[in-house]
């Protein structure tokens, strides 16, 4: 009667195991992989073709942090010294 116990348990587990392998495992994965795939997305700038249509029209213009730090005013660049070219006779 142990070993019948046994073995029914045994089964149990095992099936168990399969169906949450076929059914269960695959939902996490592709929620996993979803917001793998939306992160990339963000870090690469891309645009949602949605959002895109509900913007259309709609022009924005913005400088980058390297563009930004590139213009600087005349006050910074430092004093402008005139140096003249003059030949020495011999």
């Amino acid at each position: 009667m142990t070993f019948l116990r046994t073995l029914l348990i045994l089964m149990l587990f095992y099936y168990g195991f399969k169906l949450i392998v076929k059914f269960v495992l695959p939902f996490f994965a592709q929620r996993w992989i979803k917001k793998a795939q939306e992160r990339f997305n963000e870090q690469q700038g891309f645009v949602d073709p949605e959002q895109a249509k509900n913007n259309e029209g709609e022009v924005r213009v913005s400088a980058s942090e390297k563009q930004k730090s590139n213009t600087t005013k005349k006050e910074d660049l430092g004093d402008y010294i005139e140096f003249e070219e003059f030949k020495e006779d011999k």
